[in-house]
């Protein structure tokens, strides 16, 4: 897996957090079959969440807004053989895509704005089909934008459920969240 390691200022998406190896554990876990046959991704950076789910065979869509993110996701996938996994730009604010049954993100809500953009394309662009599930991951030190999407989403009548990973990384232990949300129908 191709990284961008020791930049003077890194950019969010040229690492990979402990958020995207919780969730791909997580899904690595599932039941054979338990999962969809497609999958969105949004803020693939690398691409390792949108890579777990291809090598599972689940044909998989990683979106991000930054251009060279997709470039390396693409350039991972190839390197690792990986089939079903495409990547594509997607800006929240102007979001467009067909709907899916799995959209995943990892540590996404960075951003103040991010918790209503990411709504938005759930809810309002319609970018998660009814019955369809958000796996959603970030770390439980910052709960505040986590919170917040997930209350907004409860109120559209969303079920949740959460559970609490330990990820060793960089020398340390890091607490993730993993919430898996299911739109109503």
């Amino acid at each position: 897996m191709l990284e961008v390691l020791f930049q003077n200022r890194p950019n969010h998406w040229s690492r990979i957090w402990p958020s995207s190896l919780a969730l791909s554990r997580w899904l690595l876990e599932q039941l054979q079959g338990s999962l969809p046959e497609s999958a969105k991704e949004l803020g693939c950076g690398m691409g390792l969440v949108s890579m777990t789910l291809a090598h599972l065979g689940i044909r998989t869509e990683g979106t991000d807004r930054e251009p060279i993110a997709l470039a390396f996701a693409a350039r991972n996938a190839e390197r690792n053989a990986l089939e079903g996994f495409s990547a594509t730009y997607l800006d929240w604010s102007e979001p467009e895509g067909e709907a899916t049954q799995l959209v995943v993100a990892a540590d996404i809500l960075y951003e103040q704005e991010a918790p209503a953009l990411v709504f938005a394309l759930l809810q309002t662009a319609g970018l998660l089909l009814p019955l369809g599930r958000l796996l959603i991951g970030g770390p439980r030190l910052r709960p505040a934008p986590m919170t917040e999407l997930v209350c907004r989403l409860e109120d559209q009548g969303y079920s949740h459920s959460e559970e609490m990973r330990l990820v060793d990384w960089e020398g340390r232990t890091e607490e993730i969240d993993v919430h898996v949300l299911t739109r109503p129908a």
